[in-house]
């Protein structure tokens, strides 16, 4: 398949508008214009999302299902040893 000039542009717009209504979504009007300084075109490439330890969530950064049950099951045996 041939890729022209129009379908690169469309595809610019439909991710441009994607990414507008999830701002829109999130924080209204005065997020898109903190995104975009008045130029849409700003959202064509990269993230937008911050990536900060603050903002951000990982998997590493809380304990795996595992390691909640095995602390679970020493509090129960330390209370059960206690008694």
């Amino acid at each position: 398949m041939q890729r022209n000039r129009a379908f690169y542009r469309w595809q610019r717009t439909r991710i441009i508008r994607k990414k507008v209504r999830f701002l829109k979504l999130l924080g209204g009007t005065e997020l898109v214009m903190a995104w975009t300084r008045g130029q849409s075109g700003r959202l064509a490439k990269g993230k937008i999302h911050c990536s900060c330890s603050m903002c951000r969530i990982k998997s590493y950064d809380y304990l795996s299902h595992k390691d909640i049950i095995q602390l679970i099951s020493a509090a129960q045996q330390m209370e059960e040893n206690n008694m």
